[in-house]
């Protein structure tokens, strides 16, 4: 057991606010993958218009 005062009121601070602690944590995780399905999303949409862009460059220079 803690006998110190000050460690006892920093672990009852600490402990009464482990909730917001771990609502800030799964905010945190939520935002970051919700940012990273839009960017696999984004990557998608540019992976298609490379080939769209390629297909077009190639029927170019085939007709030349």
């Amino acid at each position: 057991m803690v006998t110190d005062p000050t460690l006892k009121e920093v672990y009852s601070l600490v402990l009464t606010q482990w909730p917001l602690v771990a609502g800030a944590y799964a905010i945190l995780w939520a935002v970051l993958v919700v940012y990273v399905g839009m960017t696999l999303r984004r990557l998608g949409g540019l992976d298609k218009q490379l080939k769209v862009l390629e297909s077009a460059l190639e029927r170019r220079s085939a007709g030349e």
